[in-house]
């Protein structure tokens, strides 16, 4: 494994996670605000995924994962806004996942 790749040795197993509907709101303009809406979010689950890795305590690392929810919500809502500004249909999301699941599978991550 080089440096620079995620350890995949964890203990949880892959499954697919099922999303809600997600309605777009807000803001729906094709422009660098947006993207940098979704790098403002991705940064905040970050920062919130830090706090809940790094908990001194049970309840503390509650308290945290729930705020890690509340921004990965958030990131998923500004995604879902990107696509619709920026005029994705979901038969190109979906080969875009399935582009992306493959991609990994050739990297041997799946």
């Amino acid at each position: 494994m080089r440096d620079h790749d995620p350890d995949t040795s964890g203990s949880m197993s892959p499954r697919i996670v099922i999303l809600p509907p997600v309605q777009s709101f807000g803001r729906l303009k094709a422009d660098k605000w947006l993207l940098l809406k979704t790098l403002e979010e991705a940064a905040e689950l970050v920062e919130a995924g830090k706090r809940a890795v790094n908990a001194p305590d049970f309840q503390t690392g509650l308290n945290a994962r729930g705020d890690m929810l509340s921004e990965w919500a958030d990131l998923l809502q500004t995604l879902v806004n990107t696509a619709v500004a920026f005029d994705f249909t979901n038969v190109e999301i979906e080969q875009a996942m399935s582009d992306c699941l493959e991609r990994n599978r050739l990297k041997g991550r799946v």
